[in-house]
């Protein structure tokens, strides 16, 4: 993968690692972490897109 595709990857992933942690401390609703992450720039490049990003967020353990 080139220097700058590896970039962008690392900062979508931590960008979503940092709003799925919200979501685990109930900071989000599950509404409010669906549309922060669809507005992360290239979160195609972690796997996650319009038909999955249900299942990726259902998959956190959240805190009630």
């Amino acid at each position: 993968m080139g220097k700058v595709k590896e970039w962008a990857s690392d900062t979508a992933e931590k960008k979503v690692d940092e709003i799925l942690a919200h979501y685990k401390q109930g900071t989000y609703n599950f509404a409010d972490t669906k549309t922060k992450l669809l507005k992360v720039d290239n979160i195609e490049l972690v796997d996650i897109d319009e038909t999955n990003i249900d299942e990726v967020i259902l998959s956190q353990t959240r805190k009630e």
